[in-house]
């Protein structure tokens, strides 16, 4: 390879290359490892795309004989057979090709994070499990946990999860957007659907009778910063 050309586009892991790569049918970049057996796998961009015709050809910026070097597992972390390397600093690879520098598949990603060594838990984490949790089960059959750092959210929502069905055996759910983390278990939610009704029934009632609405506190709301230990 010339100083001036560029090999696969790969990023490391741990230590290892992993070549990004597209399924062509798709819009995820996914994540390829090298072939268990050296020289045993498969090419990172088809002998095809080396060809004359203007459609499906690889810029002049890449190196040839390190793109055919047949180093790359035949199935991406997730599973699925891949097309083509996904471009890189050399260029989009054929017409319709484009270009990345990181992973956009959720399950590879997902695959990706045990190659790295997890997080210490924060001091509050047992703590605020417990406070969702409680909120949940005890009151609303749900809860919102606001603030929760990123590397934080998942071990976070699994405690919660844990504790709830712990004491109560029901199934719970939990996702993450902008730094909260939601929770909700229909079955804790069901039981109490009585007190919702009755809440939503008063509240209308004073809008009828010309009285002020008193405006509940939002105790399904936790917020991580709260609870800091200093």
């Amino acid at each position: 390879m010339t100083s001036d050309s560029h090999g696969p586009n790969v990023i490391e892991i741990d230590g290892a290359a992993m070549l990004l790569t597209t399924t062509g049918g798709g819009v995820a970049v996914h994540l390829t490892a090298a072939a268990e057996e050296p020289d045993g796998g498969r090419e990172a961009v088809p002998d095809f795309y080396f060809g004359t015709d203007d459609t499906d050809r690889v810029p002049a910026g890449y190196d040839r004989a390190a793109l055919l070097e047949p180093r790359w597992s035949e199935a991406t972390l997730c599973g699925r057979q891949w097309a083509v390397m996904v471009g890189g600093d050399g260029g989009a690879i054929g017409r319709y090709g484009e270009e990345a520098f990181a992973p956009t598949c959720r399950r590879c990603l997902t695959l990706i994070d045990g190659h790295f060594p997890k997080p210490a838990p924060d001091d509050r984490l047992a703590l605020v499990a417990q406070l969702a949790a409680d909120v949940v089960i005890d009151r609303h059959g749900f809860a919102e946990i606001h603030g929760v750092p990123g590397d934080q959210q998942n071990q976070l929502r699994k405690a919660i999860r844990a504790l709830i069905r712990k004491r109560t055996n029901f199934s719970v759910r939990t996702h993450y957007v902008n730094e909260v983390v939601y929770v909700e278990c229909q079955e804790a939610y069901d039981q109490r659907v009585d007190r919702h009704g009755q809440e939503a029934a008063e509240a209308v009632g004073a809008v009828l009778a010309g009285e002020p609405v008193l405006h509940r506190e939002r105790d399904w709301v936790i917020s991580w910063s709260t609870w800091g230990v200093s």
